[in-house]
């Protein structure tokens, strides 16, 4: 992946995303159309059942998603997402959240996104779309 197609400042925003750091949520990786987030569950993301909370791991996927349809350095809003959960995952384990763009158009996207953990066992699948705002995430230059 080549990451130097998205520009430091526009990597360093999806970095410091107050709500992700606070769930312990990583960029991997970006570049135009596509991002990896990785997220290492713990205790803290069990819900009442004492299962790994659906909202974690959405928020992860949530993340990736955010990261590969900003990644233009176009401001974008998701409109719409599915997901279906597949696999349950547990303390320890730790998730990769994969978001490929499929189709870009001037105010839309469409992408496929998928949770996987350490051994590459699908968690969950989703797939988003995006309305493009049209401002810059960040002012380059």
């Amino acid at each position: 992946m080549d990451q130097a197609l998205v520009s430091e400042e526009l990597q360093r925003k999806f970095r410091e995303d107050p709500f992700a750091a606070r769930l312990g949520i990583e960029l991997i990786s970006v570049e135009p159309g596509r991002a990896r987030m990785g997220l290492t569950l713990n205790d803290s993301h069990l819900n009442f059942n004492g299962f790994i909370h659906g909202g974690a791991v959405f928020t992860l996927l949530d993340q990736a998603f955010a990261a590969a349809s900003n990644s233009h350095n176009e401001s974008a809003v998701a409109i719409s997402m599915s997901v279906q959960f597949v696999n349950a995952a547990k303390p320890g384990d730790r998730l990769t959240a994969e978001a490929r763009e499929l189709h870009r158009s001037r105010r839309l996207g469409l992408y496929e996104l998928t949770v996987t953990d350490g051994s590459g066992r699908l968690i969950c699948r989703s797939e988003g779309r995006v309305y493009r705002i049209g401002d810059p995430v960040v002012k380059e230059g």
